[in-house]
């Protein structure tokens, strides 16, 4: 059955049974429900049929992007991690467009936007923003997700993007023998400069490592997704209050794109989906 026939309108019984069998196959319970937690506090102001399908869908992004590096922020991706969220939201804009068909066009939304919620959650637990004392969202501008490109600098926090080959004159250091979380902490210098440099865990069953050897570490090493994970308690903690922020500001970036898109009639059909405006973010200050 098509997801938009299984939908139903949105708000109505119909989508809080959307992807009832996927949920059941894909989340995370009976262990630790973190992108489920996550998105439910993000953004418990939705209603409960649509937060149920955002849950589904950015759960059921482990199976469906698997072995995709750029789904998780796995492997130093960042540039290719970035891509995939704003492909992802683009994609939920153009669902929302007057050319598509309501109900199809909200179901379609809806699933794009929630495999990008997927993506930028996993950004703060995969990688090492919180061990390098980043206590400030990696983006918080209302345009499409930035393109974090490889040995630039993250305005945020002035962080510089490790991914691939060094540019002429810069080196990437971290010291391996230290316990954590100083071993997860990386410096790159560049002539008479230095900064935290920005490293994600590699993956060995995804296609594309990025991470230069010196400061490479695996997913085991620098993960933050449980809080059973020893010694990671403090920093569980910090990934998932900055993937909660980011969450509920993706939200209003979303709005955002869809109103520049489509004007008034987009954000109305945004609109549709919140069952309470109150507590909604005030996307002038989140």
């Amino acid at each position: 059955m098509g997801l938009a026939l299984m939908l139903g309108c949105v708000g109505e019984a119909g989508t809080s049974e959307a992807l009832e069998e996927s949920a059941h196959e894909f989340s995370t319970a009976p262990g630790e429900a973190n992108h489920e937690d996550v998105t439910r506090t993000a953004l418990a102001f939705l209603k409960p049929a649509v937060l149920h399908t955002l849950v589904t869908g950015n759960v059921a992004t482990d199976v469906k992007f698997a072995l995709l590096n750029t789904a998780h922020f796995d492997d130093c991706n960042f540039s290719g991690g970035a891509a995939f969220v704003r492909a992802k939201q683009a994609e939920a804009v153009r669902a929302l467009g007057p050319g598509i068909a309501l109900l199809d066009g909200d179901a379609l939304a809806m699933l794009a936007f929630s495999h990008s919620l997927h993506a930028v959650q996993d950004f703060y637990a995969h990688t090492n923003w919180v061990e390098l004392g980043g206590d400030v969202l990696v983006d918080q501008s209302l345009t499409a997700f930035p393109p974090l490109r490889p040995y630039s600098a993250i305005p945020s926090t002035g962080f510089v993007v490790v991914q691939g080959a060094k540019p002429k004159g810069t080196t990437v250091v971290r010291d391996d023998d230290a316990a954590y979380p100083e071993y997860a902490v990386v410096t790159v210098r560049h002539r008479r400069t230095t900064a935290p440099g920005l490293v994600s865990g590699t993956v060995d069953y995804e296609p594309g490592d990025h991470c230069p050897p010196p400061v490479a570490m695996t997913h085991d090493e620098l993960n933050k997704d449980k809080s059973s994970v020893p010694d990671r308690t403090e920093q569980y903690q910090a990934a998932k209050s900055l993937a909660i922020q980011q969450t509920r500001h993706e939200w209003c970036r979303l709005n955002q794109l869809v109103r520049d898109a489509w004007g008034d009639a987009g954000t109305q059909r945004l609109a549709a989906w919140v069952a309470d405006p109150s507590s909604a973010p005030d996307c002038s200050t989140e």
